[in-house]
């Protein structure tokens, strides 16, 4: 989870530090700007790929299940 959130928070500071630097802001405001970027980014990206696993976990839960009710029928007859 820490590269996923280390990976967003750069492209969050990569992306505002760079809009911020395009449209003639100054460098310190830039720099707050990709700040609050980082931290945006890299929350997000946790989010996004915390509801990514618990949606694998549960996938892979529900076809065991599966599978295990298709053993049990299979055994039944």
């Amino acid at each position: 989870m820490k590269y996923f959130q280390l990976i967003g928070g750069f492209c969050g500071f990569i992306l505002a530090f760079g809009s911020s630097l395009s449209t003639g802001n100054e460098i310190a405001i830039a720099l707050r700007d990709g700040a609050v970027g980082c931290l945006c980014g890299a929350l997000l990206l946790r989010g996004f790929h915390c509801v990514l696993a618990w949606s694998v976990r549960d996938l892979a839960m529900e076809r065991a299940r599966a599978r295990e009710e298709a053993r049990n029928k299979a055994e039944g007859t």
